[in-house]
């Protein structure tokens, strides 16, 4: 007869900071550094509360489905300060509901479809440049091309100066997550703040505008508008999740095309077999749904630079509302409780040689055998529930950048530090330098 479970292995540290300090300091090594101490489950304490980690597909699936395990209430400051009245904060019929709105604009076929001359004319504008200007460094092309595309599906204004100052809006948000939440004038954190709330006003202005000229609009703002009466949702509460989708998509676009640029920078062999797919499925003209659908090879690209990569180290912070065992450990009522994203997906007893980039692990027969909770870089569960609703936005994104660049490029990377940054999402330290020049029309380079 076996006793109760125990707690998992791990320390709390020093009472109220315990090991906060480590995961300010680098947020990615610090999970890395204690699945290697600890394994897939420990315990650790953060911002004053003591939490437990967990990742495994079996435990990061009960995490992400148990009502044992709610989200709310155990996030640090300045997650609560950014995503104010975000439903990534809260859990129940409220935050479904409020899902279930997202859902209607950024996950149905025929939402996807009305975006993606948009998508296709912005990020095929930066490709033209690309062609004529030899040396690139691309990042700030692609940070700037995202959040123009962000006015084009939300707001309604792709003018420079509001892009611009959307840039520099998320950028200040995305920066704020990093480090201490001071809000004293003059600081990184005080101008991250002071940058959410004059975001919050431009979304304000912009479901107004949706609201009195519907017939204007046709975007994800427009169909949240649209969707929000039929699921019971008060229209001032899309506000909040608008500066969520906002927030989490530029970075879900810009990041992933960074990397895979790189990546194909790197991998000569793997860039032609995605530019052979391009040629064949869609060489030329605009790009339809169908034919993002039909290219496979992109697909596994893209989800292989989400598995690879951490672009997301945990999930937001999650509470027992009763005592639970998670993984075979004890995870006692009032405790928090994180999904490590990133090093679950690193486990290899699902993904073989992990830290090979390898995107046939994604080909249908090998996807399908997966366990769930193995592949989860937006998150695990129902769609309505906490699992990222861009997660067919993204793939899509990708698939339309990668078609974009294969169809009139080829490149290679030029000497330069591509160690990855200890950011919030780690992107090449140089900002990704490539010279770019132009494919031999209907041939692999």
């Amino acid at each position: 007869m076996t006793g109760p479970a125990s707690l998992p292995p791990g320390k709390l540290g020093l009472p109220w900071i315990g090991e906060t300090l480590s995961i300010a300091r680098n947020n990615h090594k610090f999970y890395r550094d204690h699945f290697a101490k600890y394994g897939p489950v420990f315990k650790t304490r953060l911002f004053g509360i003591n939490f437990v980690i967990v990742s495994g597909h079996e435990a990061f699936h009960q995490f992400a489905t148990d009502p044992k395990v709610q989200r709310g209430g155990t996030d640090p400051v300045s997650v609560e300060q950014m995503f104010h009245n975000s439903l990534a904060l809260i859990d129940g019929p409220e935050h479904h509901a409020r899902k279930d709105v997202m859902l209607e604009a950024v996950r149905t076929d025929e939402a996807m479809a009305a975006y993606l001359e948009r998508m296709q004319q912005v990020w095929g504008a930066h490709v033209d440049r690309w062609a004529t200007s030899g040396t690139v460094t691309v990042r700030p092309d692609l940070q700037l091309a995202s959040a123009e595309l962000t006015g084009a599906l939300y707001t309604g204004d792709r003018s420079k100066a509001h892009v611009e100052e959307l840039n520099e809006i998320l950028a200040a948000m995305r920066y704020s997550l990093q480090i201490l939440p001071l809000p004293i004038p003059g600081t990184p954190y005080a101008k991250a703040l002071k940058g959410r709330k004059r975001l919050d006003v431009l979304i304000e202005q912009a479901i107004q505008r949706h609201v009195d000229h519907p017939e204007q609009y046709d975007d994800i703002v427009s169909r949240m508008v649209a969707a929000a009466p039929r699921h019971g949702v008060p229209m001032e509460k899309l506000l909040g999740d608008v500066r969520h989708l906002i927030f989490a998509g530029q970075a879900g676009f810009f990041v992933p095309f960074i990397l895979l640029t790189m990546v194909l920078g790197q991998r000569p062999e793997l860039r032609d077999r995605a530019r052979a797919e391009v040629l064949e499925v869609s060489p030329e003209g605009q790009i339809t749904l169908e034919q993002l659908e039909r290219m496979t090879f992109l697909g596994q690209l893209s989800k292989e630079v989400r598995r690879f990569f951490a672009m997301n180290s945990a999930t937001f912070f999650g509470k027992a509302v009763e005592d639970v065992v998670i993984g075979g450990y004890q995870v006692p009522k009032d405790w928090g409780v994180i999904g490590a994203i990133h090093i679950n997906m690193r486990n290899p007893e699902v993904f073989g040689d992990p830290a090979t980039f390898d995107p046939d692990r994604f080909t249908a027969e090998r996807e399908a055998a997966m366990a769930p909770g193995s592949y989860v870089p937006h998150g695990d569960g129902e769609r309505n529930h906490h699992r990222c609703p861009g997660e067919d936005m993204v793939t899509i994104a990708i698939k339309m950048y990668l078609t974009l660049l294969l169809r009139k490029l080829t490149w290679t990377l030029p000497a330069q530090d591509l160690t990855l940054t200890n950011e919030l999402f780690p992107l090449p330290a140089s900002g990704l330098r490539v010279n770019f020049a132009p494919a031999s029309v209907g041939a692999v380079s």
